[in-house]
């Protein structure tokens, strides 16, 4: 007997008569959940999405980092701008008009599909009419469908698990994993009718539609609180760095925007972080501990925008060491989760009560006072002034660090209770909104599977 034992302890026994070596020589391949939804899909009316395309393709590098990195030009999309819900603009590049134009393979249009080949790998979304032309990068896939094919059907089903269990085997590599874009043309697509992708359709553009809401809503809270304080950071902009000045120790640092003078206003009052919060570090468990499924040990990567979001590097631990870590280490709902090393500044509200751990770069934010709402003080930490004191009290040249002392001394501003309420009250909404955005976006994948099954169902009578 041959068996292979994967990190997750299944086993997976070799001598299968379904596996053929010749085809693909990787155990992982053949594991059991591809082989199953591989074998539904060709007992449905699937086929194989380069049948389905006009043109895939793979994005282009530009020559130079020049290239890229201009005030004004064409949007160029990477993998960190894809999302099942849309483009994500807040770090979207740009790239001048004449590399775009240079880089002719990779130009994208209002409903071309992107598509992630690295990072989160298998995620699509549809270009917007809003986007008139971008371009994108080598670990993004560009899918242009014949006309008769729903762009927006395909990318629900591609993020559907028939379609992300596809990417997954057809992924490659080593630790970190990606998809070839000639592997990706093998993807079989299921097609219902028209009208019924014209149904899926519909829901995602009424997620799409609270997403835009929500997003209005949370851009409402930040100009009102920023209304409110920026006064209270009066920065000196005076370019050249006096070396003589009283104010800097060079012995501490030579960064010259650490010793960029923050004044506060007199006209507002001032709380120290650590008179709000209680911080709580967390731990570390060693990658030997790590699985690909179980309880989530969150470290900075899965801190998202404003709320925790797992990935295909997310980690997982037993239950047995979840136990032993849970009463000093687990975060709680109402909880803030406040990432001090790396990417600093990064916050996250814990919404319910679940199984996790955080790792070291993460503090647990714990209210002293029911006084300052979660979600009032959630909109507060992100916001870009407050984020700057954080970054520039950071030390590291390739990691950054923020010591939990100096966390606890930053100056905040205090702002009045009307203000803490009306910034709440739309941060709440925002939420509410994108939670429904996000049960929609489910709905629509849910809709796609239960026609998978129903098609079985009916080949099976």
């Amino acid at each position: 007997m041959v068996e292979a034992q994967t990190k997750n302890q299944n086993i997976f026994w070799l001598w299968s008569n379904k596996v053929a070596w010749a085809e693909r020589g990787d155990v992982s391949y053949w594991l059991p959940q591809y082989e199953e939804v591989a074998e539904i899909l060709n007992k449905t009316n699937s086929r194989p999405l380069a049948d389905l395309s006009e043109i895939i393709t793979k994005g282009e590098t530009p020559r130079t980092k020049g290239d890229v990195y201009v005030e004004s030009g064409v949007p160029f999309i990477r993998v960190t701008n894809i999302s099942e819900d849309g483009i994500k603009t807040d770090d979207l590049v740009k790239i001048s008009q004449y590399t775009h134009n240079r880089l002719k393979r990779s130009i994208i249009k209002p409903n071309d599909i992107v598509f992630s080949m690295a990072g989160t790998i298998g995620v699509a979304t549809v270009i917007p009419d809003e986007i008139n032309e971008a371009n994108i990068n080598q670990a993004v896939t560009k899918i242009r469908l014949k006309k008769e094919i729903n762009p927006v059907y395909v990318s629900t089903f591609l993020n559907s698990k028939y379609g992300r269990l596809q990417s997954l085997r057809f992924a490659g590599g080593g630790v970190q994993k990606n998809i070839d874009f000639h592997e990706i043309k093998r993807i079989r697509i299921f097609l219902p009718t028209p009208q019924e992708q014209r149904m899926v359709e519909q829901i995602v553009k009424e997620a799409l539609r609270l997403k835009d809401e929500a997003e209005e809503e949370r851009r409402e809270a930040d100009l009102i609180l920023e209304n409110s304080i920026k006064e209270f950071f009066i920065t000196d902009d005076q370019k050249p760095f006096w070396k003589w000045s009283n104010d800097i120790e060079i012995v501490k640092t030579l960064e010259p925007n650490f010793w960029k003078k923050t004044v506060s206003s007199k006209k507002h009052p001032s709380i120290k972080l650590g008179d709000i919060f209680n911080f709580q570090k967390g731990t570390e468990v060693g990658s030997a501990l790590y699985q690909d499924n179980g309880i989530p040990f969150l470290r900075v990567s899965d801190l998202g925008d404003l709320e925790i979001s797992f990935g295909n590097s997310s980690k997982y631990i037993n239950e047995t060491l979840f136990n032993e870590l849970r009463d000093e280490f687990q975060p709680h709902e109402e909880e803030l989760l406040f990432s001090k090393d790396a990417t600093i500044g990064l916050v996250a509200k814990v919404w319910a009560e679940e199984k996790q751990i955080i790792s070291s770069g993460i503090l647990r934010l714990q209210r002293k006072s029911k006084d300052f709402d979660a979600d009032f003080l959630l909109a507060l930490l992100t916001n870009k002034f407050v984020n700057q004191e954080f970054v520039k009290n950071s030390t590291g040249s390739v990691i950054k660090h923020l010591n939990t002392s100096k966390l606890s001394e930053t100056e905040l501003p205090l702002v009045n209770k009307q203000i803490q309420d009306e910034v709440a009250d739309r941060v709440k909404s925002f939420w509410i909104k994108r939670n429904l955005s996000k049960q929609k976006l489910q709905e629509a994948q849910d809709f796609v599977e239960n026609l998978i099954k129903n098609q079985i169902n009916k080949v099976k009578k």
